[in-house]
């Protein structure tokens, strides 16, 4: 993804829309200075539950009238040129209060769906810990040492019981399956024209590498239990097993007979790459994901000393 300037920059609004920018959100929260931080972009910042917060800035509202108080963003959102922020160029700000507010506030932040626009993308919000890694300028080789013992578990091709378990757990997991639910949405409005997928992830240890679309974020979870090697990939960035809407699995037992073919069962989309050493790929996703996965099956590629 091509990379812009602070916000003093001379790369002009337009360009910045045109290239990484999703139009139309919304968010709730408390406004901020930017204060000493690691990111270059936004003037202020707006202070949103549990401690996260969007960069704000804009060339159209004086944000400094508005800082301390409770108000509604409208505007466009794209990621920092550091990882793991989110910077919101406002286009309009109304102030609220907790009477009038309240129910629009908690369900933005049950169903982290904006409160208007068609271009529906999920709170991506920015905190300093994030580890996840961001869309860049340049095709990027990155690959994470992290592990994690986690099972398997897709949501898209399983639906919880949610008679089953407590309430509180319940309503946890159908708040995570609606935030996927609008990752996947997100994510297949994309245009997956050859062109527009400029990173890459790549792990010499294994001896692989595939494709990530300019837009997006993804993160590898090394080796699980019953996984040789996992990577997420998602509209935003990832930080724990299972929220990114497509999934690179490395397996064992070869699968020759399969190798190259599309399947879709239950709503979900499965490509099948063999591999040497009783290993194969498969990269799952929602079926609206088909075109993605298809891509990334197509062009994943192997070392020629793969191990």
């Amino acid at each position: 993804m091509t990379t812009t300037q602070d916000a003093g920059s001379s790369v002009s609004s337009s360009a910045i829309s045109s290239i990484r920018e999703t139009q139309n959100i919304t968010y709730i929260g408390v406004v901020e200075p930017a204060g000493i931080s690691v990111y270059t972009e936004g003037s202020h910042r707006l202070v949103l539950p549990e401690g996260k917060f969007v960069l704000l800035e804009s060339s159209t509202v004086d944000l400094n009238g508005y800082v301390n108080e409770k108000v509604m963003v409208f505007g466009s959102i794209r990621p920092t040129v550091e990882a793991g922020g989110m910077v919101m160029r406002v286009t309009e700000i109304q102030l609220q209060d907790s009477s009038s507010s309240s129910s629009k506030e908690s369900s933005a932040e049950t169903s982290s769906v904006p409160s208007r626009g068609s271009s529906a993308l999920s709170s991506a919000f920015a905190t300093v810990s994030s580890v996840a890694i961001s869309p860049s300028s340049s095709t990027a080789a990155v690959e994470s040492s992290e592990t994690q013992s986690s099972l398997f578990v897709s949501s898209l091709a399983e639906k919880s019981s949610l008679s089953s378990v407590p309430a509180s757990s319940a309503s946890s997991v159908a708040s995570s399956q609606a935030d996927l639910s609008l990752k996947i949405e997100t994510m297949s409005r994309q245009n997956f024209a050859p062109s527009l997928w400029t990173q890459q992830y790549c792990t010499s240890h294994i001896g692989f590498c595939l494709p990530i679309h300019k837009n997006w974020w993804f993160k590898s979870f090394g080796t699980t239990t019953v996984e040789l090697w996992r990577v997420e990939i998602s509209s935003e960035p990832v930080e724990n097993l299972g929220e990114g809407p497509i999934v690179v699995r490395l397996l064992t037992d070869s699968r020759s007979a399969d190798d190259g073919t599309v399947k879709t069962e239950g709503g979900t989309v499965t490509f099948v790459k063999s591999w040497t050493f009783d290993r194969h790929f498969e990269i799952v996703a929602d079926a609206r994901l088909s075109e993605a996965v298809r891509y990334i099956g197509s062009t994943l590629s192997v070392f020629d000393d793969a191990r």
